[in-house]
Formats: C-alpha cells, sequence, structure tokens
C-alpha cells in the first residue's frame, strides 16, 4: 500500500471506519460490499473515518440505526 499523508496508518484507518459504520449504520465494511481499492483511495485522499463515513452515509441516503430503532425504556 502506497504511504498517506493522514497521521493514521490503514490498517487503524479502516478499523476507524468499519465501527463507525456499525455505529451508525448498523452495517459493516464487508456489508457495504467495500473493496481495498476504493478504502485505500479515501485513506489516501487523507479523508478521517468519521468523515468518510458520514459522506458515504450521504451519497446512499442512509438512515442512522437511532432512527430506526426506537429507544428502550428504562427498567425500574
Amino acid at each position: 500500500m502506497e504511504s498517506s499523508t493522514t497521521n493514521m496508518p490503514y490498517p487503524e484507518w479502516r478499523e476507524a471506519v468499519d465501527r463507525r459504520l456499525l455505529e451508525i449504520y448498523c452495517i459493516t465494511i464487508a456489508d457495504a460490499g467495500f473493496d481495498e481499492k476504493y478504502l485505500a483511495d479515501h485513506w489516501q485522499s487523507n479523508e478521517e473515518p468519521f468523515e468518510f463515513v458520514e459522506w458515504f452515509g450521504n451519497k446512499y441516503d442512509l438512515d442512522p440505526v437511532q432512527f430506526l430503532v426506537p429507544p428502550q425504556k428504562q427498567r425500574k
């Protein structure tokens, strides 16, 4: 893999993207169908993981899981 101008190594950036996708959209990198070149291109463009996930969600009009799953009531 070519180097990037980001301070984060590619494996860490990829893991951060995967975690954020799961937190926000309840999907993984595999679910989204990203290939490694696509991800590496975004990493090399110096995109922050959270910005990349936000861009991806907006591009494909994804709904964050918080809007799909009602909050659970707390038990007393």
